[in-house]
């Protein structure tokens, strides 16, 4: 297993909480960040600030920022710092716009839209479009996916709520975009992700629930058009509940194979195991394979696959049991810092395996991504993020 050591690390003024890098301009990368105002007389609590999502009902004020980093080189500059009213917990650009969209979920019940502008002769810029005020401000949404048509957001909410919203395009439809709940959790939502194909939603929460619910063709219109509660509707399989995997919250979701009969997703766990789950529309979910990684399992990315997956694939024809397959992952592990881990297939048993670790990060872990394209000598550039610390680290494996 590789050690790995920073090129370059930054100090910022608030704590990051997300990354992701624009993938169309893989230079830029926008971070978010999350500040808890401190009240008269309260104790900085180290724990975790942004897992917890601060929970209680209470009247705590929060804030944040949004970050322009641009990788140069061995470099990382920052080259605009935008105050936000609210926290930011989650970004994530839209992978349906060309026009650099990207939305941030807040800890005011709502989701921001921004565009990264970049023009030949002008500064990069993130610039605010609208709001979607989804939800009561006292709600924090504490994740969101974008669906794979580009025009529906999933959301997880403190709340417990797992709920779809609509993506409004302009500021004059903002203020009409509807919502629909598709599930819910016992205790607070921490994480989902959509089926690639688009068919389902997966969600955990901190109740240790992995749920999963299908969605209809056209979600949005066909759940409104329902006249009976959407776990009964006649267009949808089953929905299930699973408590026994995970032995605390369901803090990442990683779908990597699906078809009509199962899905087979990778999850991370507050218990500080990363797992390869397999949930057949019919029958028990089953561990496929799993590792304790030493800290909670926030993020989960995907950096390679082989073989290669194409649009046109059979997807029933690659997986374990038909050859051999292999997965490249990045995995934010809170205070244990980031992992490079490979997940492979071989003579039809799973097996997770860590590559590398990056370690300098002396608090909570939450945010970790990778430019999308290697650099001239092969290697991955990586840019991730501590909370406490509030530390901005580049490196490369």
């Amino acid at each position: 297993m590789t050690s790995i050591s920073s090129l370059r690390a930054i100090v910022l003024d608030l704590p990051p909480s997300c990354i992701e890098f624009y993938p169309l301009a893989p230079q830029y990368a926008v971070i978010g960040t999350y500040n808890l105002e401190k009240q008269e007389g309260q104790q900085e609590r180290e724990g975790q600030e942004v897992a917890q999502a601060e929970g209680q009902k209470t009247s705590q004020q929060r804030n944040g920022s949004l970050i322009l980093a641009e990788v140069i080189g061995d470099d990382v500059v920052l080259r605009q710092t935008l105050p936000t009213p609210s926290a930011i917990l989650d970004v994530h650009f839209n992978g349906k716009s060309e026009a650099g969209i990207f939305g941030v979920a807040t800890s005011t019940g709502s989701i921001g839209i921004y565009k990264l502008a970049i023009a030949a002769k002008e500064s990069p810029a993130i610039v605010h479009m609208h709001t979607l005020q989804f939800f009561p401000e006292d709600a924090l949404i504490t994740a969101f996916s974008w669906h794979p048509d580009g025009k529906i957001l999933g959301m997880t909410l403190s709340t417990g709520e797992v709920d779809l919203g609509e993506y409004a395009e302009s500021k004059t439809d903002a203020a009409s975009a509807r919502t629909f709940k598709i599930t819910a959790h016992d205790l607070e939502a921490w994480t989902l992700a959509f089926i690639p194909d688009g068919s389902g939603v997966l969600s955990g929460g901190d109740d240790a629930a992995l749920r999963f619910a299908e969605l209809p063709r056209r979600p949005l219109d066909d759940l409104e058009d329902s006249d009976v509660a959407p776990e009964h509707a006649p267009w949808r399989k089953m929905p299930w509940a699973d408590k026994k995997v995970h032995g605390a919250g369901v803090t990442a979701i990683l779908p990597v194979y699906w078809d009509e009969d199962s899905v087979l997703t990778i999850t991370g766990s507050y218990d500080d195991n990363i797992r390869l789950v397999e949930a057949p529309t019919v029958g028990r979910r089953q561990v496929l394979a799993e590792m304790n990684l030493s800290g909670g399992v926030w993020r989960l990315k995907v950096l390679s696959r082989k073989p290669v997956l194409d649009d046109d694939a059979d997807q029933a024809s690659w997986g374990c049991g038909s050859r051999p397959e292999e997965f490249l992952l990045l995995v934010s592990c809170m205070h244990a810092g980031t992992r490079i881990m490979k997940l492979a297939c071989v003579d039809e048993v799973w097996q997770f395996e860590v590559l590398a670790k990056f370690e300098e990060h002396k608090s909570m872990n939450y945010g970790s991504d990778n430019q999308p394209k290697l650099n001239a000598q092969g290697q991955r550039t990586f840019l991730s993020t501590s909370f406490y610390d509030r530390l901005l680290c580049l490196w490369r494996y």
